[in-house]
């Protein structure tokens, strides 16, 4: 298995692609207007309890409150909380971070606090109150109408362990089987551990020696150090912390001994790659390739081409059936369709080949769009039980190679497949594109800021082949206006990035999304020859 990490820095966006025996598995971007939330921490002040829904929802400075279910609610505030009226009395600097864990004096004149029921645990009192401040963790980016969601139980993330500054347990990745190797890390991580606090042993740190470990979680301590500092001087709502860029926690958390090349086009982020890896993963710095083609990256490695399936509506399979997949706000459904029979008597056979394909084919288009949350899978039905059976079992172990959380039912007497997916960030259709402003939202167009970088990837293929100094760009008036904006424009920035000049005419004919290049030496359209 060949596993490769492949990052793109263009004018306007950074997009890491990983690829496995050459096809595109995940895709990760990141452009004005879609900075990456998830980890990132907040100060922030509760301004709705929502018992009904067993959820707070918590101001942090968004444009959306953020949505705390009573569940994402950590241990310590199972005790007893101060609010931040009652702190105000205590008139200490940093009250703020002092309340976030202290008991309160007079328990007998707590205000009614809210409830939350689990099978394990029966009832239980979650000290929250309005108006009270809060220390919180984004763990699922905003999508559609919904909010970020959020956590107390705050974990900072390092290469080989997880600091979880509020909890003293100490967990161990299940994908670490050697009970001995278990046992040794353990006990590292538990010498090394100070009281009160907690942590994640993560699977890299196989084989890993206490040096490694510990350089890793004395850089936790001062990230922790530094946000208990910018507690005590932050007014709520305010962040505390932001997790690295796409490039940086993508490295530190995807990186792994399995994979054999990571090839990046931006000097800065080569430089920041090897930097870190060198300090943190020394055996592993050799695999960082700084590519300088004169074609884009995306186009070597033939990402671009790959990428195209993640935005059709249809996928075609190798037997000559395909998948259509349909996004609602409440779930994602997916048909399967099967390649002409050849007789009746073969229908289960072609049925059931058929279904198997579509399996890997749905399994990858969902790690490759993110899609989360209720997916429905409309099989070609099969008459025989142990064809259905087969089926599952395939389905489960084509999701065992997702990172994300999955629940999985067996195929029902209509011939359906319910399952859930962990939804962390937001779906790449919404991520890379907007509502159309000519229906109303019922369509989408690829962003602006995407189309961008598109524009910046064609012009280096163009002048990987060409010679000519000056070129005519053919846009909507949308995208000529964004091309504009700005004291130093985007237009004038592709410019000096390319050496060419480029005369931009508008045409309402254009969608906002579509551009042409129109050559000003041979007096014709050019787009298709380098995309």
């Amino acid at each position: 298995m060949s596993k490769e990490i492949i990052i793109n820095a263009t004018l306007n966006e950074v997009q890491a692609a990983i690829t496995e025996n050459g096809e595109l598995l995940e895709l990760f971007t990141e452009a004005p207007g879609m900075e990456r939330l998830v980890g990132s921490v907040y100060i922030g002040t509760v301004q709705r309890i929502m018992q009904g829904m067993n959820a707070a929802f918590v101001n942090i400075g968004l444009p959306q409150d953020a949505f705390l279910h009573f569940s994402d609610i950590d241990s310590s505030l199972e005790d007893s909380f101060i609010t931040e009226e009652e702190d105000e009395e205590n008139d200490e600097d940093g009250a703020a971070a002092a309340a976030l864990r202290k008991k309160k004096k007079n328990t007998a004149e707590k205000k009614r606090m809210p409830t939350f029921r689990t099978k394990r645990s029966g009832t239980i009192s979650i000290n929250l109150q309005p108006k009270q401040t809060v220390i919180i963790q984004v763990v699922r980016e905003a999508y559609s109408t919904k909010g970020v969601r959020v956590t107390t139980k705050v974990s900072l993330p390092g290469r080989y362990v997880v600091l979880m500054p509020f909890e003293s347990a100490i967990g161990v990745s299940r994908k670490i089987q050697s009970s001995g190797e278990r046992r040794r890390l353990r006990a590292l991580v538990k010498s090394m551990l100070p009281k009160g606090l907690g942590c994640i042993i993560r699977t890299a740190a196989e084989g890993k020696t206490d040096a490694d470990l510990r350089r890793d979680w004395d850089n936790l301590l001062e990230q922790w150090k530094e946000i208990e500092q910018n507690v005590t001087t932050a007014r709520p709502p305010a962040l505390l912390y932001k997790d690295k860029n796409l490039a940086g926690s993508v490295i530190r958390d995807l990186f792994t001994q399995d994979v054999v090349r990571v090839a990046v086009d931006s000097k800065k982020f080569y430089n920041e790659i090897t930097g870190y890896l060198r300090w943190m993963s020394p055996e592993l710095a050799d695999k960082v390739e700084l590519y300088t083609g004169k074609r884009s990256i995306f186009h070597h490695f033939q990402i671009d081409r790959a990428m195209a399936n993640a935005f059709a509506r249809k996928v075609m399979l190798p037997g000559g059936g395909s998948i259509v997949i349909d996004q609602t706000e409440a779930l994602c459904v997916v048909d399967v369709n099967s390649g002409r029979a050849l007789t009746e008597r073969e229908q289960e056979k072609n049925a059931v080949i058929a279904n198997l394909e579509a399996v890997k084919a749905v399994c990858q288009q969902l790690r490759l769009r993110d899609i989360g949350g209720i997916i429905i899978i409309d099989f070609i039905d099969m008459a025989e039980e142990g064809n259905r059976k087969k089926l599952y079992d395939e389905m489960r172990r084509e999701l065992n190679r997702d990172r994300a959380k999955t629940i999985i039912y067996p195929i029902t007497q209509l011939g359906l497949m319910q399952m859930t997916r962990q939804r962390v960030r937001q779906n790449i259709a919404e991520r890379i594109s907007d509502p159309c402003p000519a229906c109303n939202g019922v369509g989408r167009v690829p962003s602006l800021a995407l189309v961008i970088g598109a524009l910046d990837r064609w012009l280096r293929n163009f002048k990987a082949l060409n010679y000519d100094f000056s070129i005519m760009l053919m846009v909507s008036p949308s995208l000529a206006e964004y091309l504009y904006e700005g004291g130093f424009s985007r237009i004038s920035r592709l410019m000096l990035r390319h050496f060419i000049r480029i005369k931009v005419q508008q045409n309402t004919a254009l969608r906002p999304n579509e551009f042409r290049f129109i050559s000003l030496r041979q007096h014709k359209d050019i787009t298709q020859e380098y995309l």
